[in-house]
């Protein structure tokens, strides 16, 4: 699998054998870490004020760490080897919007480091089996006595989902039924149907990509650097006169466990003046 690593000197991998899988670290000095935790890794990305200026960051965090098991080898060169398994393994979840904001969540390694930068591993992977979407409602309905409003929901046999969105009467101007993906602080709406009178089929499938990558930071994390890694993993990016641009889009890098998800349904009477029915939906895995 292809690694990328912003950790001079540091490398990682894995490997999948009996159900379990292991991440190698590879170091060409000695690490000097005080503990190592595996979980499941965040990395917002969001601008902060400083001063009179906006800066853009990188905050990385464990959401759920937990002590890990590790198998440590240091050579003669001083050169060192730690092998950590993870215990809860899935698909990696990334949503970013305009000037690079946003969330990377993924299975992850953190190698607390006290006397330097702390070392941290991603294991950006596709689904490598398909999830199947559960919703917890699959009628929404809106009403302003006696028109109605209503959507029907039901899953398809390919994973996604096919809809009804119907429409009677005219306290409504129309009826729109969304879906809401929400990743960590960062949400993104998707118009899935709009119908104005009378009733409209509408397919959703789920953003399916096939890829397989090792992140390794140690530290912080530049805005230009990321915007190297959203591109190579398929974001489209808009030129920037200072800095690496914006996103063309919201981009969600594959749907799946990571995201939790809101079907809305919205009858819309007027500026502003909008009633709506919702259900949670999820991706199990």
């Amino acid at each position: 699998m292809p690694s990328y690593s912003l950790a001079g000197g540091i490398d990682a991998s894995y490997a999948v054998a009996a159900g379990k899988t292991t991440v190698v670290i590879s170091s060409n000095t000695r690490l000097n870490h005080r503990a190592v935790y595996v979980g499941t890794g965040q990395m917002t990305l969001h601008w902060v004020q400083e001063g009179k200026t906006q800066v853009w960051r990188c905050d990385t965090a464990m959401i759920d760490p937990a002590p890990a098991q590790v198998q440590e080898e240091t050579a003669a060169d001083g050169s060192q080897r730690l092998e950590v398994e993870l215990t809860n393994v899935y698909p990696a979840g990334v949503l970013l919007q305009g000037r690079m904001v946003g969330t990377l969540m993924a299975p992850a390694v953190h190698v607390d480091i006290p006397m330097g930068s702390d070392v941290w591993v991603f294991l950006i992977r596709s689904p490598w089996f398909p999830s199947r979407l559960q919703v917890g409602r699959t009628e929404l309905a809106v009403e302003h006595a006696p028109d109605r409003a209503s959507a029907s929901l039901a899953i398809a046999a390919d994973g996604g989902l096919s809809a009804q969105v119907a429409l009677s009467g005219t306290a409504f101007k129309k009826a729109s039924l969304y879906v809401k993906r929400t990743l960590g602080s960062y949400s993104s709406e998707e118009l899935v149907s709009e119908v104005e009178a009378g009733t409209q089929a509408a397919t959703w499938r789920p953003i399916t990509r096939a890829f397989d990558l090792v992140l390794v930071i140690k530290g912080n994390v530049s805005e230009s650097r990321f915007a190297d890694i959203a591109k190579g993993l398929g974001a489209q990016l808009s030129s920037g006169f200072l800095g690496p641009g914006s996103l063309q889009g919201d981009f969600v890098l594959c749907d799946g466990p990571a995201f939790s998800y809101t079907w809305l349904l919205r009858g819309h009477r007027g500026f502003l003046e909008n009633e709506e029915d919702r259900t949670d939906a999820k991706f199990m895995w």
